[in-house]
């Protein structure tokens, strides 16, 4: 998609949610669940930030309450009917994609992290949005939730749902359990490219997969928020209708 499809494309989703989503009604314990969720996810965003890596197992877990839906049940945000009015923040490394394309078109396999920068001076990755801050592009939910964002040298293609599964699942987030041989090639092995431990670090730190985590948790938020701006007030023990909107019984 060319970048004037792509703009018009979001301008869309962008309309479409602002005229549909203020129709819809609410039960209140999900607005009430949905505001601990953020909540959750700010407090654990603000953790990561001051170092403490481990919140993105937090941030697994709820995200992935949020938006996954499965044969066990849906995620608040199906539960609440607007999973895929949602346009969702699509914040990536900059050409990250088109080089993607190119380098498969050339027969060769890609490797990196269209999720993470490795900022001057850095002693592990870090997520894109802190050198390139979240633009206007917003996609589907399917796009975003599906589209390989992580590439290993052993040809692994990991998406936002299995960096957040991964983690929540079986990384510590929700459950601990043995880890597919992927995510431990890529959070344990050094399959993305092991620029941190040769310098000294441990392969841990090669790991790319805590820094797409906070990537994804700040796109959430951000596409959570603007959403939902003016409709509901997602603070904290706020009123549960806002402007004029009914909540259901």
């Amino acid at each position: 998609m060319d970048v004037s499809a792509s703009s018009k494309d979001t301008e869309r989703r962008l309309r479409r949610c602002a005229r549909e989503l203020p129709e819809l009604t609410f039960a209140p314990d999900d607005i009430e669940h949905l505001r601990d969720q953020i909540g959750f996810i700010d407090a654990s965003c603000s953790r990561f930030d001051e170092g403490v890596r481990a919140e993105a197992k937090r941030l697994a877990t709820a995200v992935r309450v949020l938006v996954r839906d499965s044969v066990m049940g849906r995620g608040l945000l199906s539960r609440m009917g607007v999973t895929s009015l949602l346009p969702w923040a699509d914040g990536t490394v900059p050409g990250g994609a088109r080089t993607v394309r190119m380098v498969r078109e050339r027969g060769v396999a890609p490797v990196g992290s269209l999720l993470t920068v490795i900022p001057h001076g850095a002693t592990t990755w870090e997520p894109a949005f802190t050198q390139v801050p979240l633009g206007p592009h917003r996609v589907a939910f399917g796009y975003w939730w599906g589209i390989p964002r992580i590439f290993d040298s052993h040809g692994t293609e990991a998406s936002r749902s299995n960096v957040v599964l991964w983690l929540a699942h079986h990384d510590g987030g929700a459950h601990v359990d043995d880890l597919p041989h992927d995510y431990r090639a890529i959070a344990r092995e050094s399959s993305v490219g092991d620029f941190f431990s040769r310098m000294g670090g441990s392969t841990l730190d090669d790991s790319p997969v805590p820094a797409a985590m906070r990537q994804i948790a700040e796109e959430v938020r951000v596409t959570v928020r603007s959403a939902f701006d003016g409709v509901v007030d997602l603070t904290m023990g706020a009123p549960v209708a806002s402007r004029g909107q009914t909540a259901a019984g």
